[in-house]
């Protein structure tokens, strides 16, 4: 599935196992996923205790799932269909997104602008081209999850 010109990739079982070894959050954190397909990393987080999560997809079909999904496991993730560029990120402190680095790109003055000073910002796969990350984690299958701070 494409929308606007990208593509609906999700995160693997496997991703996800990844994903939820190397990284937990807090409770208390505010955590949004910017493309967030069918919602499942939020679901992820969710289980670690997240109480505030949010999505943004451009991808209407990938939203319809996401929700679709949300029903039986009760979740309380927030999924909307809406493009991220048009959301103002400064209320976040933690920034989740598995994006092209092309988006990545043109995502940074926007994440320089507005993010507070001990946000994090979490890169599955992809780097941003312009900065160095706090923290880098690669497994055995050559997974990178790339750790950003303000």
């Amino acid at each position: 599935m494409r929308a606007k010109g990208v593509p609906y990739v999700p995160l693997n079982k496997e991703q996800l196992k990844f994903l939820n070894k190397e990284i937990k959050l807090l409770p208390s954190d505010k955590v949004i996923d910017l493309g967030c397909g069918d919602g499942r990393v939020l679901r992820l987080f969710e289980k670690q205790g997240v109480n505030n999560l949010k999505g943004l997809e451009v991808n209407y079909w990938a939203v319809l799932l996401a929700r679709l999904f949300n029903l039986p496991k009760k979740s309380k993730s927030q999924i909307e269909h809406k493009n991220f560029f048009k959301e103002d990120l400064s209320k976040y402190n933690i920034i989740f997104c598995y994006l092209l680095d092309t988006q990545l790109k043109r995502l940074t003055p926007k994440l320089e602008r507005e993010l507070k000073p001990g946000t994090k910002v979490i890169s599955y796969a992809f780097a941003f081209p312009d900065w160095q990350p706090t923290r880098t984690i690669r497994n055995e299958d050559e997974q990178t999850i790339r750790i950003y701070e303000k």
